[in-house]
């Protein structure tokens, strides 16, 4: 199930995977390069979680909507209030402080996401009042996503050459996204974050997460492999 790439890392998975009413809200598309190379990361996430075809990614959120059951209580975890209280305790963890910490050491500006919450907010956009969100109304064929996930469909959907291209383009210029997609692929970087996950400050939260249906190491493996590429 999407949710929770580890905060930071959700972002690079697509907002749509985290809005909570389907048959309501998206994540509208940002125009192409209208914030590349800004200093904030909400406007990379943004544009990178827009390269899915909205129509495709649509059919994902409504087949998994009605067919995946773990899909639906991620769904529903993640209006509650405990959901943020589970957040928050993850954010204070060792996992977490180190992760910040450590980009912050290779020069990213962390401020967009030094608060979990605050990298939902940024992806959870409404969809525009003026349109009406690309659903069809037709019933899903559960068969065909039987023994698959959300996150597996999401990044099969997503175009690999447009995601390369645009995380070379950042790299290329050592940006501030660039400095983030290289710092979070680094073989050291993974390796110490998931050392820390195993960590009882951060096991606890990431349990009860799972349970939920937010499977936060599956979610984290799934954003390096999308900035890998």
């Amino acid at each position: 199930m999407l949710p929770v790439k580890i905060l930071v890392l959700f972002a690079a998975l697509g907002c749509q995977a985290l809005v909570p009413d389907p048959t309501t809200t998206i994540c509208p598309s940002t125009p192409k390069d209208s914030n590349f190379g800004d200093d904030s990361l909400c406007p990379n996430f943004q544009e990178l979680s827009g390269v899915i075809e909205v129509n495709t990614l649509a059919e994902l959120i409504q087949g998994h909507s009605q067919c995946d059951a773990k899909f639906r209580k991620a769904m529903s975890y993640y209006q509650t209030k405990r959901f943020q209280l589970v957040i928050q305790e993850l954010q204070q963890s060792e996992a977490y402080v180190t992760l910040l910490r450590d980009l912050r050491s290779a020069g990213v500006d962390t401020s967009d996401i030094d608060n979990i919450m605050d990298i939902f907010e940024c992806l959870d956009q409404p969809w525009p009042t003026t349109q009406q969100p690309p659903y069809s109304n037709k019933t899903c064929d559960c068969k065909q996503l039987r023994g698959r996930n959300f996150v597996g469909d999401l990044l099969a959907a997503m175009p690999n050459q447009e995601v390369h291209s645009y995380t070379a383009e950042a790299r290329a210029k050592h940006n501030n996204f660039g400095l983030f997609a290289d710092t979070i692929s680094s073989p050291a970087f993974q390796s110490r974050l998931r050392t820390n996950m195993l960590k009882r400050d951060a096991m606890r939260p990431l349990r009860v997460l799972r349970r939920y249906g937010w499977n936060v190491p599956e979610m984290l493996s799934a954003a390096v492999s999308i900035l890998s590429w």
